[in-house]
């Protein structure tokens, strides 16, 4: 390492140390106190603004209806075991009675729950768009207030996101459903009729799967002559009937209501008091790292010049340490003419003198 990058090295050193030395956090602390007056005053002036803002908040309440999934895993079948009875099911295949749950039947529960052909249904059956919406529809005059009204993607979309929940619980394998609106009593209604509408729809789909095989095994049974593949036919048909019979009795298919959801008492939202503290608690420490970062702002501001003023001085006493051979001592001069002038030899002295 040469002499002038050791040079700059001790600079920028002595820079570091001097900034290190300068960081002291009771100094910071000393800060915070001499404005802790004005910063809890703008804190609580936040605050409290805050709380007043959430008052144009319309209140939201939540209904919860918990239901349980009966899955029916042995539906009956062939074996002796496995008979409902002798004139429930006849002697057919297991799987010509009903289809056995699969593993993920929870899963596309779930996701029928919230899918666009059952929401669809529900909000249009219940005319839901006008509470969804409800700042949109003109309750006096019973029309819309836009020419173009509003599209049943964008109810089930909101409807989807802001008004329908649903948790399950892994341990107790229960359901809860959500239903939030602005008024407690709609939103326990909505909350137990979404349950039996459900139920309800899901029986249909099983329904009409039924009656699309039971169809088809009357067509065949039309165009078939053969006397054993009739059999064959009249007790499927008779599996069938007995099948739709059971499906129909069950009044619990595929869920059943545990608890249904009453009218809440207490609003959910909005909580005036925790969103008040957030916007304290905001307030106080970007307060404090205002503060803090504009006193590390100056200190380093001041580092940085000081630095910039010792290097610039390390380079002028540089420059004048350097000899230019451009530039020349008068007195020098005027001694070298002079001895020139009488022929001896400069003598050290007035060497030593210009050095």
């Amino acid at each position: 390492m040469n002499k002038e990058t050791h040079q700059k090295t001790l600079v920028a050193d002595q820079f570091a140390m001097d900034i290190d030395q300068e960081v002291d956090l009771l100094e910071y602390v000393a800060l915070v106190l001499r404005v802790k007056y004005r910063l809890v005053a703008v804190a609580v002036a936040v605050a409290i603004a805050t709380f007043a803002v959430t008052f144009l908040m319309p209140n939201k309440y939540v209904a919860v209806a918990l239901v349980a999934f009966n899955k029916y895993d042995k539906p009956g079948g062939v074996a002796p075991k496995e008979y409902r009875g002798s004139d429930t099911v006849s002697l057919l295949e297991r799987d010509m009675v009903i289809d056995t749950s699969p593993e993920n039947e929870k899963d596309r529960l779930l996701a029928r729950i919230h899918s666009f052909a059952f929401l669809k249904l529900f909000i249009e059956k219940y005319e839901l768009r006008k509470v969804i919406f409800k700042k949109q529809w003109d309750e006096q005059k019973k029309v819309w207030k836009t020419e173009e009204g509003v599209d049943i993607r964008d109810a089930i979309n909101v409807f989807n996101k802001e008004m329908l929940g649903t948790n399950l619980d892994v341990k107790s394998d229960l359901l809860s459903i959500y239903i939030t609106t602005q008024d407690p009593i709609l939103s326990a209604t909505l909350a137990n009729t979404f349950v039996q509408e459900f139920k309800h729809y899901q029986r249909q789909l099983v329904l009409d799967e039924l009656s699309q095989r039971r169809i088809y095994l009357e067509n065949r049974l039309k165009e078939t002559v053969n006397l054993e593949f009739q059999r064959s036919i009249y007790r499927m048909l008779e599996t069938q009937l007995s099948v739709e019979t059971l499906i129909n009795v069950r009044m619990n298919y595929p869920i059943e209501m545990i608890e249904p959801a009453l009218a809440p008492l207490v609003k959910n939202s909005p909580k005036r008091l925790f969103f008040s503290v957030i916007a304290f608690v905001l307030t106080m420490f970007i307060g404090v790292t205002y503060i803090i970062g504009k006193a590390l702002f100056s200190k380093l501001s001041r580092g940085l010049t000081k630095y910039s003023i010792s290097s610039n001085e390390w380079d002028q006493d540089k420059v004048m340490a350097t000899p230019n051979p451009g530039i020349h001592n008068p007195n020098t001069n005027a001694m070298i003419k002079k001895t020139n002038q009488s022929g001896e030899k400069p003598s050290d002295t007035w060497r030593d003198n210009d050095a």
